[in-house]
Formats: structure tokens, C-alpha cells, sequence
């Protein structure tokens, strides 16, 4: 997300690359299990227990899904609890053809939450997830720390352009937007075995439930960002084209208490991307006091 002059470009920019990126890798997760939030929503979890009561929470931007974390979570199960689930209409979650609004899916977020939350709670966001994220700190007071991912101030989009088109014709046009998406969402050093293996799994998001998702981020709150005195990290690809630099800027100017890092020869993808320098940055951010 970013700031109000620039949200409907960079919206629509951040889901034609979600349109084209469901993230195929494996993810190494535990056991899937279905948790219910209300109204019959099923939505998809992967839970990891263990003794140390300090968890980590994720939460995958639009159009991706859970495996997106697949690296992260490799690294820190062995020291710390953690729990990701797909978005309604993500990956193995129920596809539904209504209930993407925002307050929609941010109610799903918290009830999962309330549900898995330990003694000590680090939530981790990309993308997308960086508005439910703030959403979610905003209205708990059990968060020790926020790491923000390909982020930007969580504004609501004032219109949706292509995203009035029909659906079937929104399927029609999907070529179009590959290109495209490839260039931004991805540094040009990038592997093109991984950048091809992300587009070519693109039909798994129906336009349908994307259209609907756009549409909900019609809703996004104003939220008051000087209200977070948690620390937070903010972590940015450096030619992010999907969610570019200047929001993730003027988002750590308005809070109180961030860290904005910059990762080199990479964009909107950077956890995938630089995994082993992302999980350092994290796992630093963890260990200060």
C-alpha cells in the first residue's frame, strides 16, 4: 500500500502481480487444518507448537498465500512457535463469491489471532498484509513487534479502473498483465527459473475473487499510525516496482518507533528472493530487547 496520491496505480500494479504469483514452492509446514471464522468462512492454517512461547505470525499480501513464507518458516520453527493460513479465496482456503471486504477479512485475521496467539507475538506482513497487520496491532495489545514487508501506508483506493470489467473478461486480458508483472515484481538478477515457475501457476487466483478483493480495499480504515509504539521493521526490495520505496519511507516517518532496510538487487518479492538475508534482518530485529 502507499500514500493516497499514488494507492490505485500501485493496487493495481501489487494484484496483477499477485494475479501472477501464488508462490509454488514447497512450504515444509506442519499438518494443514481448517479453521472456521464465521459465516462458514474456512480458511486454511499451519500451525507449529513447540515450548518456547514466542510466536510468529504471518500474514501473506493479495493474491499470494501461505507458501510465500516457505523459507522463513524453515528458519524459525525450530526456535520459535508459528502460524500462517491462507486468505479467504487463497490457496487452500474456501473460494466464496462474496466476503472479501476488508473488515471482512481483517475480523478473519483477528479471530485467528485471539485463537493462536502465545505469551510473546511477532506478527510479520507483506504486502496487502501490511494494512491487516497495522489493522491487527492497532486493536491488540499482546503484539511485541511488527516486521513489514513490501510496505506502504495502508490507504483505501478510491477506484478500481479495469477492475469494473466483467470477470470472464478479466480472464480474457490476464496475458497482458504477465509481462508486466515480471518486470516489476521481480529484481532483473532474479533467477528466471523462479520467476517462471511463479507465473506459471497464475490461474490458481480466479479474477472473480481478485475483483471482489480490490473492491474491499474500497474500505480500508484511516489508521493512526502514531498510536503503534511497538518496534517495527520495515524491510524493502530496493527496485520494488509494486510497492515502491517512497511508501515504505513515508511510512517509517510516521511511526514512532520503525526501521526501514533497504535489501539490494531486489523487489517486491524480497523474502523469496534473499531469503537468507531477510531471515538475518529478522532474526536480529527478534533478538533486541
Amino acid at each position: 500500500m502507499t500514500s493516497s496520491n499514488t494507492s490505485l496505480s500501485i493496487i493495481s500494479i501489487v494484484v496483477i502481480f499477485c494475479i501472477n504469483c501464488s508462490y509454488s514452492m514447497n512450504t515444509n509446514q506442519d499438518k494443514l487444518t481448517f479453521e472456521f471464522t464465521g459465516d462458514g468462512r474456512k480458511l486454511a492454517v499451519y500451525s507449529h507448537k513447540n515450548n518456547n512461547n514466542s510466536l510468529l505470525f504471518f500474514i501473506h499480501g493479495a493474491g499470494g498465500r501461505s507458501a510465500q513464507w516457505s523459507h522463513q518458516i524453515e528458519h524459525f520453527k525450530k526456535d520459535h512457535e508459528t502460524f500462517l493460513f491462507d486468505l479467504l479465496g487463497h490457496g487452500k482456503s474456501q473460494r466464496p463469491r462474496q466476503g472479501f471486504s476488508f473488515k471482512d477479512i481483517s475480523n478473519d485475521v483477528d479471530i485467528l489471532y485471539k485463537k493462536y496467539r502465545s505469551k510473546q507475538n511477532i506478527v510479520i506482513a507483506h504486502s496487502y498484509g501490511v494494512a491487516l497487520a497495522i489493522d491487527l496491532v492497532l486493536k491488540s495489545n499482546n503484539i511485541q513487534k511488527l516486521v513489514l514487508i513490501g510496505a506502504g501506508t495502508p490507504t483505501a483506493i478510491e477506484k478500481i479502473g479495469p477492475w469494473n470489467l466483467p470477470p470472464f473478461i478479466l480472464e480474457w486480458i490476464r496475458p497482458m498483465f504477465s509481462n508486466y508483472f515480471a518486470d516489476k515484481a521481480f529484481h532483473s538478477g532474479t533467477d528466471p527459473d523462479l520467476v517462471h515457475s511463479e507465473r506459471s501457476i497464475s490461474d490458481q487466483n480466479p479474477m472473480f475473487m481478485m475483483k471482489e478483493l480490490i473492491k474491499g480495499m474500497k474500505d480500508i480504515p484511516i489508521m493512526d499510525l502514531k498510536k503503534i509504539h511497538i518496534p517495527v521493521l520495515i524491510i524493502q526490495g530496493e527496485s520494488d516496482g509494486l510497492t515502491p520505496l517512497s511508501g515504505a519511507k513515508e511510512l517509517n516517518e510516521l511511526l514512532v518507533n520503525s526501521e526501514l532496510l533497504i535489501v539490494k538487487n531486489a523487489s517486491h518479492l524480497v523474502m523469496i528472493e534473499k531469503p537468507d538475508e531477510i531471515n538475518n534482518l529478522i532474526s536480529e530485529f527478534i533478538k533486541e530487547r
